[in-house]
């Protein structure tokens, strides 16, 4: 059974052992590789629901019980296996943007790691459900989720019963929803080598958001935040430009200095003169056209001290349909030098993700985690991302191969990233772009407010 296993893997999947040989380098043990390889080809090749039974009857040579073993009691660390991952599309495809997405996993009972009845964005209720956040590597057509973060509700915090059944680690306790979300991104940018791209991200039903994008002016990382029009922002109205410099079109809210939530500073400049701009809808196959005004403005979080000396200049983006009343999206960006239209392609493709996460969690099994461990819902996640990986970067060759020019694979060009002999020369700069060195990396993580 071994022999036609291997035989099946070397016949049928071009690429897939050098691949696994590839990502799987960092587990110290055979046995741990061999059982990677198995759980891996499984995802990729059975069909329906794929449970740990189910995957080891469609790859012979490994039991259930080991593939149990490997996934859900095995102490291998996943984060080598991600960075891998990441790699793997940075060399293929250059980055246009890194989303940072939400993802519920529904459960039955209480006792699966981090489960708790919890209001999802996605699907505008509260479900009982485990809650994390993906970000995505995004390219044209492309949205492939490379590291993820399982949020520890606070009822988690002191359930000491709970936390010891599923093996959930002292350090992750629960803390605020952006904080999750900035460690995620140190982990990319300081220790994988993260190429450099916009961050695209949803926070108009969370809180915390002045902290979030302060944090990310911090980093000297770009970002486009859609936000909730009771966001509360300051307006400062603009000094004249000198002549000859650089122009942003912004309106003017007719008032000096002013503070209060933007939907009422929206209100303040409805009369003033939008922009049409027109976009291609990915999931229509449609040009769309729409209108959209930009206001400068100020986010400030709560404790000011917390990040002293970021003062980053900011616009506020609002669409206003044409022809309607009411404006239905607002955007905060720190990249004021951005064409309008360019910023309206970035609004705009966000909207693949969640589509993109939903085809894979069907498709590779994201959410058939039948396990409660803490570690073991990490080691899952990361495989079914190995998984989905490999399947876009076999549609990537195949389209080069066929020679297919309107592909995102032949489209994109490629982006030199991290190597396994360690990062080259423009990724180190990115890491002193991200607003911190090598040697401070230690020190990053108290700064946190």
């Amino acid at each position: 059974m071994v022999d036609l296993y291997n035989n099946l893997i070397d016949n049928e999947q071009d690429g897939f052992k050098e691949f696994c040989g590839d990502i799987f380098s960092s587990l110290s043990r055979t046995d741990q590789r061999n059982a990677g390889e198995t759980y891996l080809y499984g995802l990729l090749n059975c069909s329906g629901r794929k449970s740990i039974r189910r995957l080891a009857a469609t790859s012979p040579g490994r039991s259930e019980q080991s593939l149990q073993q490997f996934i859900n009691q095995s102490p291998w660390d996943h984060e080598p296996i991600r960075h891998r991952l990441m790699t793997h599309l940075v060399r293929t495809v250059r980055p246009t943007a890194w989303a940072i997405e939400e993802v519920a996993f529904p459960k039955h009972g209480h006792y699966s790691a981090a489960v708790e009845r919890q209001y999802v964005r996605s699907l505008g209720r509260v479900a009982n459900c485990q809650l994390a956040i993906a970000v995505t590597f995004m390219a044209d057509d492309l949205a492939v989720p490379v590291n993820w973060r399982l949020i520890v509700p606070d009822s988690w915090g002191r359930d000491k019963e709970r936390r010891a059944r599923v093996r959930m680690p002292d350090h992750e306790l629960p803390r605020p929803y952006w904080q999750y979300q900035i460690e995620v991104l140190d982990d990319m940018a300081l220790d994988w080598g993260m190429p450099s791209a916009p961050i695209l991200v949803d926070t108009a039903h969370r809180g915390g958001v002045e902290t979030f994008l302060c944090a990310l002016d911090l980093r000297r990382q770009e970002y486009l935040a859609q936000v909730s029009p009771s966001l509360v922002v300051g307006y400062q109205a603009p000094a004249p430009r000198p002549s000859g410099g650089a122009h942003t079109k912004t309106a003017s809210a007719g008032v000096g200095a002013w503070r209060g939530p933007v939907s009422e500073l929206i209100a303040k400049v409805k009369n003033a003169a939008r922009d049409t701009v027109e976009w291609r809808s990915k999931e229509e196959h449609a040009v769309q056209r729409s209108q959209f005004v930009q206001v400068p403005v100020r986010t400030q979080p709560a404790d000011t001290m917390a990040m002293p000396g970021v003062a980053a200049q900011q616009l506020l983006m609002s669409e206003w349909p044409i022809g309607r009343e009411r404006p239905r999206g607002f955007w905060i960006t720190n990249m004021v030098d951005r064409p309008l239209p360019e910023l309206v392609r970035l609004a705009k493709s966000r909207h693949l993700v969640g589509a993109s996460i939903e085809k894979f969690a069907n498709q590779f099994g994201l959410r058939d985690h039948e396990g409660r461990t803490f570690a073991g819902w990490h080691h899952h996640v990361t495989l079914a991302t190995a998984a989905y990986t490999f399947h876009v970067l076999d549609q990537l060759r195949s389209s080069k191969s066929g020679g297919s020019s309107g592909s995102a694979g032949s489209s994109a060009a490629p982006v030199d990233g991290p190597s396994s002999e360690g990062p080259p020369t423009r990724v180190t700069s990115r890491v002193a772009a991200y607003g911190v060195s090598g040697r401070q990396k230690s020190t990053l993580r108290p700064m946190l407010p």
